[in-house]
């Protein structure tokens, strides 16, 4: 996402290298990168995380010789030997969408505990892939479903639906959420649950990071919309005149950009009063 800067209260220098590996990562498919652009972590975090992710690898692959299927040798590490499985009863806390926050308490949200299933699994040769059912982010292991976030249990077809109509009440069932999804695709999902926790939390810092890493892999109108009203919210005029510009720009014929328009005149107006 094009930015007019820094600004010092709210995006610092190690924020603006974040960005650039998520935008990356994204581009690239590299799961670990992204999920450690998204906490802000450094390098040397990401090596640990990395070391992590191969020496249980090198279980897996054990179990898979002694004749272990690929989905059992993963319950058999990832669960049974390392304890990792879903946060029930702290479901929306942030750390549930922090990688190494995940990797620490061995709880998580479903998808960071499916992600850690992909990239251990993927570090295994296995053929596994997210999943991103709505409401519930699962893994598919060689063509079968799996839930990491209850310890690995197979889902059938009947199960997939029914995990479905609790998120969307009424809708028909698509057959393409069971389809494989992006890395950027899994980025996007965890910065709104962890969107939706900051907020809850009511910690506006967060919020801004949070939506300002979501807008850089999904630029669309709304959200950017959204970043520039809560740079407005926050004093940062010069940020959000920048952003209702842009968003007026490439936004035309849109509600959003119609009203990107007229904030934009308004800040310049009051800007030339106080000034």
């Amino acid at each position: 996402m094009a930015t007019s800067g820094i600004i010092p209260e709210l995006w610092s220098e190690s924020d603006a290298r974040a960005e650039e590996v998520l935008r990356r990562a994204a581009d690239e498919g590299d799961l670990l990168s992204l999920l450690m652009a998204i906490e802000g972590l450094p390098p040397e975090v990401g090596m640990e995380l990395a070391r992590q992710v191969a020496e249980l690898a090198v279980n897996v692959r054990l179990g898979i010789e002694d004749g272990q299927s690929p989905r059992d040798a993963l319950v058999a590490v990832l669960v049974s030997g390392w304890g990792l499985r879903g946060d029930i009863d702290n479901y929306h806390a942030p750390s549930n969408s922090l990688i190494s926050k995940v990797f620490e308490r061995k709880r998580g949200q479903p998808i960071l505990v499916s992600a850690i299933w992909i990239l251990v699994g993927r570090a295994s040769d296995i053929d596994i892939v997210g999943v991103g059912l709505p409401g519930h982010f699962v893994v598919g292991i060689e063509g079968v479903v799996v839930d990491p976030f209850f310890e690995g249990r197979y889902l059938s077809f009947d199960q997939c639906k029914e995990l479905a109509a609790r998120a969307n009440p009424g809708r028909p069932f698509e057959p393409s959420w069971l389809a494989p999804v992006s890395v950027r695709d899994i980025g996007e999902r965890i910065l709104r649950n962890l969107l939706r926790s900051v907020r809850e939390n009511k910690d506006e810092d967060a919020v801004y990071r949070s939506l300002r890493l979501l807008a850089t892999l999904q630029p669309d109108a709304p959200t950017l919309l959204e970043l520039a009203q809560l740079a407005e919210q926050l004093g940062n005029w010069g940020e959000a005149r920048s952003l209702y510009r842009r968003i007026a720009r490439d936004h035309t014929h849109r509600r959003e950009g119609q009203i990107a328009e007229l904030k934009a005149v308004e800040l310049e107006n009051r800007s030339r009063i106080l000034n």
